[in-house]
């Protein structure tokens, strides 16, 4: 029993990847999702728009605030004296 289970995985789990691999999505990620959940998480994968190579790069790319929108440490310890007082 524990083999079929393990050999669907595998199957939705490749499934799942090969899909994710055309529509430029995280291989490894969509392959454990697969093998855990099976056809729904191949339904999803199935219904998600393929990513530009503009959004995989700032998917993967933190996401930093511009530098005149950051704080320094001495302009927050001001801020929070402030409260305080």
């Amino acid at each position: 029993m524990l083999l079929i289970i393990g050999l669907v995985g595998v199957i939705f789990g490749g499934a799942c990847a090969i899909v994710a691999s055309n529509k430029g999505r995280d291989v490894l990620g969509w392959f454990v999702l697969g093998f855990l959940f099976n056809l729904i998480a191949l339904i999803v994968i199935a219904a998600l728009t393929p990513l530009d190579k503009a959004q995989a790069a700032e998917g993967a790319s933190d996401k930093r605030l511009p530098d005149e929108e950051v704080m320094g440490k001495d302009e927050r310890l001001n801020r929070s004296a402030n409260l305080i007082d």
